[in-house]
């Protein structure tokens, strides 16, 4: 078009080149950059880790990260809703089998009673699977809760030890039977052994092992650790679970409570001397075989499962047993060389 005028080009510097543009001022250099902080773990569904080095049985549920004393808090709520869910199903269930195998006599009610008294041979087995399943309820709720894989609710070495256990067991025996003979504990006032009496022992040395273990797990196991990981006191974890237990076996005079205190009490301290829960299940368990194979012979089973008294008399000789029970549970595991720590490093 005419007229019109071409946009001026800018004049390029002499040598066809742009001019270089000024470098920027130096800054400092970077420095190393800050570690990442760990993903905080979930209240609930926490994927295995492993405990602290150097801790004690009372403190396996401690950790370094998340909020592992809530998780502790709500472990017991949840390990107690458990505990009576579980145990109330499979009563329920197994004394309805043997309401209905009995062809219904009386009311489930009685056929429950006699089930729970042992007064029938088929509730050994009933109430002491039914006690054992708690076993199964502290497990899960220690894997998803407090992010432990079950060897850490058995031992601070992250397994259930056979050779302490075995030790134990025979330590157990031998002492408690040993006081109960020489002690000249009284044995009469039963009706001599009931019919099929072998399958009443069969029963009682195939279950009450586990009865035992159920128990352990409960109290010296879970109750024990929680109490630790909350309070941070080992002596606070030993009692606090000693007095549940001892509660927990409903209405009894004073003798027969400190009796349980006293063994819950030795139970719990032997646990974090030897670093695992096989002492106190061993002599839990050999206690119980011991104690029912004794009433089989005497007739007074139902009389044995429902005790609610004893005597001074009783109680003493009993509270020296367990602490020898203990002292010699001790000796074993050193003897052995078995850990009462995780240790200084890993795990």
């Amino acid at each position: 078009m005419s007229g019109s005028r071409s946009p001026r080009k800018r004049a390029r510097p002499s040598g066809g080149r742009a001019r270089p543009r000024p470098n920027p001022r130096p800054g400092p250099a970077p420095g190393p950059r800050p570690p990442a902080r760990p993903a905080p773990r979930p209240l609930v569904g926490a994927p295995p880790a492993r405990p602290l080095p150097n801790v004690g049985y009372t403190g396996l549920l401690t950790d370094a990260s998340g909020p592992f004393r809530s998780r502790a808090a709500l472990g017991l709520v949840l390990v107690a809703l458990g505990y009576l869910v579980v145990t109330t199903l499979l009563m329920d269930a197994g004394a309805a089998v043997s309401w209905l195998a009995r062809g219904r006599h009386g009311s489930f009610s009685d056929g429950y009673a006699l089930v729970a008294s042992y007064g029938v041979v088929e509730g050994v087995a009933v109430v002491d699977l039914a006690l054992a399943s708690v076993v199964l309820v502290v497990l899960a709720v220690a894997r998803w809760v407090n992010g432990r894989a079950p060897g850490w609710t058995c031992s601070v070495e992250g397994r259930l030890r056979p050779g302490l256990l075995g030790c134990c067991l025979v330590i157990g025996f031998v002492v408690l039977n040993a006081v109960y003979l020489l002690g000249g504990a009284d044995r009469s006032g039963g009706s001599g052994p009931p019919e099929h009496a072998w399958i009443w022992v069969l029963l009682v040395l195939l279950t009450s092992p586990l009865q035992a273990a159920g128990e352990e797990f409960l109290f010296r196991g879970y109750v024990q650790q929680a109490v630790g990981a909350l309070t941070g006191r080992t002596w606070a974890a030993v009692g606090a679970s000693a007095l549940v237990f001892a509660l927990m076996h409903g209405t009894q005079n004073a003798a027969l409570f400190i009796d349980r205190l006293g063994f819950g009490l030795v139970a719990g301290a032997v646990v974090v001397a030897t670093g695992g829960l096989e002492a106190s299940i061993a002599v839990h368990a050999a206690n119980n075989v011991s104690s029912f194979c004794y009433a089989v012979a005497a007739g007074t089973v139902s009389q044995t499962r429902l005790i609610d008294e004893s005597t001074w008399s009783t109680t003493a000789p009993n509270l020296v047993a367990y602490a020898l029970c203990g002292a010699l549970a001790v000796l074993a595991a050193r003897l052995l060389g078995r850990r009462r720590t995780t240790g200084p490093g890993p795990v």
